[in-house]
């Protein structure tokens, strides 16, 4: 019957009907009949086809066309062989057998998700000995229910009320027992600023949603950035400076601000900055900020050294602001930004701008303080001198948020990238990935190329090295590549680049309209050849010369454009935010493999026909 053999596929792939809904083009509740019998379709019908389509691009993204390819008894998963095979096991009436099962891709994702949380839960039961029995008593539920949130097999999810009453529990636990110090570095805060609430979101803090829109936010910040542009506007005309010991409420915070960044501009020094109260009192008021940013771009010439801790929790708009507005100083190579590894207090707000040995503004007080509010303006050395070491000890809790690299720099940014690979690799290019390139192509390429006469030899070193890595990669894990392809004419022109931006070389080489074609046939026959090298064709460029590498608790940008500069973000958060970015690209346009291979075959032949014309 249609819909048993439906059903039993999905269970073999443990696809859902809206996940080959969105394969298929469709609507979940049109899967949703066919699986239930109410609506079925003719063999060989249009519907039947579509769904055998849809199954067959989803268990390709998935890396399970072999499964699929042994359960329908295709001889290879090529779609113009297995395509019209699922369409025909879903009629067939002999009896069949289900082959050994394999894990989705991004299930194994979502799994290692779950783990972390019945990881984190083991953790903090273990230290504070608290039982499977225990723990379900307090929180009124099975025992059975707390040894699958601590085995990862299961976690509340988005029920609110059970993650605040597991961290009520918890955090009560800590204190009946003595152990809050311990539970509190566990968390990764101070004893004094362990809370229920602080609990809940070290306990929860790998389940939260994809943050996509927040890498999007820094890539197009790096893409519309120009060196040597961006710092260079007529500041405008600032207020008279208030001299006073204390600054109340936000006017008072700016204009303790504007006195604090004028002596700096004005004398140098070193700037020490953290904050983690609202940002509005900077960009809340245009004409503020561009005083504030003309006084930081006045320091930045002064040749004023600056060290600042942001905070990783500030996800949203106001990470998004910070991102943008600092990006341009960033590429001065005069600020150090660092993100803080303490989660901040949810009830007070702690604000310290620091030039050693001159002048702190600092504020500490509650969150809801607003207007009611104070800065103490301090000189005294010995105050300074405390509140330096304070300073430091914050820089001993905080992780570099960004790393640039220039050209000569490449080696230090090769190794960042090594010692950071991830396990499933994904990239979004400019051009075809040069460790996809024959060898011996290369060698031509660059032998043609008179300005790198001397770095050919180095070149190829570093490509062999990579390519060792790369191929680890094809047969453990995977590799995503995804890349818009250049217009036929540019090819024809002898336009296209090759790729030697992914190893921070500014030099033109390009590619001879047969090269180009020898280099795609290579990668035609890899993603033929090997199921872990996925190719995703965009219609179009997503960035004007940008190129991504997500990397573990990393993420690396690439300018492809002159200068080659390389940004290395050393954060988890960002990192994962920046994969979710590539993630979501790759399933929107992502088609299975042979029609990708299609496409490559219809550009190589269509520069042939072109060239044999000319």
């Amino acid at each position: 019957m249609l819909s048993e053999r439906i059903n039993a596929l999905f269970t073999l792939l443990q696809c859902s009907n809206t996940e080959i809904a969105r394969h298929a083009g469709c609507s979940p509740s049109n899967i949703s009949r066919l699986k239930c019998g109410l609506s079925t379709p003719a063999a060989g019908s249009r519907s039947i086809l579509r769904l055998a389509d849809a199954v067959y691009s989803y268990a390709d993204y998935e890396n399970m066309l072999d499964v699929l390819a042994r359960l329908c008894g295709a001889k290879d998963t090529q779609a113009k062989t297995l395509i019209p095979a699922i369409a025909g096991w879903l009629f067939e009436e002999q009896d069949y057998e289900m082959p050994d099962a394999a894990e989705p891709r991004s299930r194994r994702t979502r799994e290692k998700q779950r783990h972390t949380f019945g990881g984190r839960l083991d953790k903090a039961m273990t230290l504070l000995d608290l039982s499977n029995g225990k723990l379900a008593a307090a929180l009124n539920v099975d025992a059975s229910l707390v040894s699958r949130y601590r085995s990862g097999d299961y976690y509340p999810g988005s029920n609110l009320q059970i993650r605040e009453h597991l961290s009520e529990v918890l955090a009560a636990r800590a204190e009946k027992t003595g152990r809050s110090g311990d539970f509190a570095k566990l968390c990764g805060v101070e004893e004094n600023e362990i809370s229920p609430e602080l609990i809940m979101e070290w306990l929860f803090a790998a389940e939260e949603e994809n943050t996509p829109d927040m890498a999007l936010t820094i890539l197009n910040s790096i893409d519309a950035f120009t060196p040597g542009h961006g710092l260079a506007f007529d500041p405008p005309a600032l207020p008279p400076l208030k001299i006073e010991d204390q600054y109340w409420g936000t006017e008072g915070l700016r204009a303790a601000v504007i006195r604090f960044l004028s002596d700096a501009a004005s004398e140098g020094g070193e700037l020490m900055l953290y904050s983690d109260e609202p940002m509005d009192w900077m960009s809340g008021d245009r004409a503020y900020f561009a005083m504030w940013a003309s006084l930081m771009v006045a320091c930045v010439r002064r040749g004023v050294r600056i060290r600042i801790i942001h905070n990783v929790d500030r996800i949203g708009p106001e990470m998004n602001d910070a991102i943008s507005g600092w990006f341009p100083l960033y590429m001065s190579g005069l600020i150090e930004p660092y993100l803080f590894r303490t989660v901040r207090n949810a009830r007070f707000h702690h604000t310290i701008f620091l030039r050693p040995g001159s002048a702190c503004i600092l504020g500490f007080f509650p969150s809801k303080a607003e207007d009611n509010r104070w800065y103490d303006y301090i000189t005294e050395k010995r105050n300074l001198d405390a509140l330096e070491e304070e300073f430091t000890a914050m820089l001993s809790k905080s992780s570099p948020f960004l790393k640039t690299f220039n050209a000569s720099q490449a080696e230090a940014f090769r190794s960042i990238c090594e010692e950071n690979a991830p396990d499933r690799w994904i990239s979004i290019l400019s051009g075809l990935s040069l460790l996809t390139i024959p060898e011996e192509l290369l060698e031509r390429m660059l032998a043609r190329a008179e300005a790198l006469a001397g770095k050919m030899l180095e070149i190829l070193a570093v490509h062999r090295r990579h390519l060792e890595i790369y191929k680890e990669k094809l047969e453990k894990d995977g590799i995503h590549e995804i890349l818009c392809l250049p217009e036929r004419e540019e090819i024809l022109a002898g336009g296209v680049r090759l790729n030697l931006s992914e190893e921070l070389i500014d030099l033109p080489v390009f590619y001879t309209p047969d090269e180009y074609r020898e280099h795609l046939a290579a990668v035609r026959e890899l993603a033929l050849k090997e199921k872990n090298y996925h190719l995703v064709v965009l219609p179009e460029p997503l960035f004007r010369d940008l190129q991504i590498l997500t990397l573990r608790d990393a993420a690396a940008v690439i300018r492809s454009s002159s200068p080659c500069m390389a940004f290395a973000f050393m954060n988890a958060v960002l990192s994962r935010s920046v994969t979710d970015y590539c993630n979501s690209v790759m399933e929107k346009y992502a088609e299975d493999r042979f029609t990708t291979v299609k496409h490559l075959s219809e550009l190589s032949d269509e520069i042939s026909g072109r060239d044999a014309d000319r």
